[in-house]
């Protein structure tokens, strides 16, 4: 209920921002199977959130609520996922666990965006939590050993085919198992023919992918521009809220770590066999494919959550069993407040690029039914939101590499100068001064991240106001 309240809470509060459009852009029902086809294959991501998102499309409409309404929904099933798929634990551990992503501001975040990552974190969480079974039953010499590594294989194949780093956690996940039962040689054939099932099912899909997902991978190179410092910070943001939350977890983890008692302890728990591999695994083959092509970014990590947050139950459960249940109580209370505290900005805050309120307000400009609009770079998103309801409107594209405009070859019955999105004002003022108009005549309009700039008509004692024909070389 606490998971379901702060995913379905302002759903719809924002703008769908431009990955989102890109999405619905996809998964349009109205378009061809062939054509929803050849733009998943442009995509760089697998096609499974694809297809279930044009098929739910179909049913409900492209609403921003209908369009992330799945997103809530599977990041709802991930908390109750985690009671179910870390069933070795005490029920505290598993609660603790459960509280963390019912809180994490990642989980949160992702879980009202119509993209896959809230259901990559379920998969995750699956994963994960089947991992950790696995590894438990060997250590315990426990039957359930089989039914979880089923699960892992299961979930590692459709974690795959729902996004790159579904495949990194699964593969991950695997070799956690067969390290596990190195000393089983049964069950270490087992996880080794699971870790050859998920990659014998996928890799077919990644060679067929890579010759038709050329644009995806220049539209990810703003991943290598990224600074390394400010992923870092995103990551941290997205899981524990911020600085004040690593503090405090770093503060727990540096005061058992050193305890001979918590070495005893995490030597017989699965939860340390499992926690800290996944994430090395992962970050490590990220950093090796970026060497070749840069993928590692903050959102990507989100399938690392279930795992870091294994780690901290963990940590609270040695807690308990150290100093009772006060103790865990006041360490878990202590996480959560300081892992919340980002929230209500969160929930306040503008962040994303108002692209459905800018059009809202272009559509509503008297006239604007036919002739040209100039809009600011890849005029994809733009013709998105406004082409079904005013096919006669011709959007122009401002060039963002300097290249020269086109020029303008009919009237236009529209007062709208140029449409911007995905810009700060500054950048916005500097596209706004290549107009030539006086920009007292120019009227603008402001979104978060969004711009429509309008030419007002002459008026009296105000000559030379006049509607922008066209627009200069940059």
């Amino acid at each position: 209920m606490l998971a379901g309240a702060l995913r379905f809470y302002g759903l719809v509060r924002q703008s769908a921002w431009a990955d989102e459009i890109t999405t619905l852009f996809i998964t349009d029902p109205s378009a061809s199977l062939a054509a929803f086809w050849q733009r998943v294959l442009s995509d760089t991501h697998p096609p499974l959130y694809y297809l279930l998102l044009r098929a739910w499309s179909a049913a409900f409409g492209q609403s921003d609520l209908a369009a992330r309404l799945p997103s809530a929904i599977f990041g709802v099933v991930a908390v109750a996922a985690a009671m179910i798929t870390f069933k070795g634990c005490r029920f505290r551990t598993r609660l603790t666990l459960s509280l963390f992503l019912a809180l994490s501001p990642g989980a949160i975040e992702y879980s009202q965006e119509a993209r896959s990552y809230s259901l990559l974190l379920l998969l995750s969480t699956i994963i994960t939590g089947a991992c950790f079974q696995f590894v438990r039953a060997s250590c315990e010499e426990s039957g359930n050993a089989l039914p979880a590594l089923i699960a892992l294989a299961v979930a590692g194949i459709v974690a795959s085919y729902t996004h790159y780093f579904g495949f990194l956690i699964a593969v991950a996940a695997c070799l956690t198992a067969i390290l596990a039962s190195l000393g089983n040689r049964r069950r270490c054939i087992s996880a080794a023919l699971a870790l050859a099932g998920t990659v014998s099912l996928f890799l077919p899909w990644v060679f067929y992918h890579l010759h038709y997902m050329s644009y995806g991978m220049r539209m990810s190179g703003w991943i290598a521009d990224f600074p390394v410092g400010a992923t870092v910070s995103w990551f941290i943001r997205l899981s524990l809220g911020g600085t004040a939350g690593v503090l405090g977890a770093a503060a727990i983890a540096g005061t058992f770590s050193p305890m001979p008692s918590f070495r005893a302890y995490a030597r017989r728990a699965a939860a340390w066999r499992v926690a800290p591999v996944l994430p090395l695994l992962v970050v490590g083959a990220a950093l090796a494919i970026s060497w070749h092509i840069p993928v590692l970014t903050a959102r990507n990590l989100i399938v690392l959550l279930p795992a870091l947050y294994l780690a901290m139950a963990s940590f609270d459960e040695f807690g308990a069993i150290r100093w009772g249940m006060p103790a865990m109580l006041a360490l878990v209370g202590m996480e959560l407040l300081l892992m919340t505290q980002s929230l209500p900005g969160y929930y306040t805050a503008r962040t994303k690029e108002q692209w459905r309120e800018s059009a809202a307000f272009l559509l509503a400009q008297p006239g604007c039914r036919m002739g040209p609009i100039y809009v600011y770079g890849d005029a994809t998103n733009y013709r998105w939101l406004i082409e079904k309801e005013r096919p006669h409107l011709r959007l122009i594209e401002v060039p963002l590499d300097g290249g020269a405009v086109p020029p303008l070859t009919s009237a236009t019955d529209c007062g709208v100068l140029i449409w911007a999105a995905d810009l700060s004002r500054s950048q916005f003022n500097t596209v706004l001064a290549t107009l030539p108009a006086d920009r007292s005549c120019v009227r603008v309009e402001a979104f978060y991240w969004a711009f429509v700039a309008l030419g007002e008509p002459a008026v009296s004692g105000h000559r030379g106001c006049e509607l922008v024909q066209s627009l200069p070389q940059k």
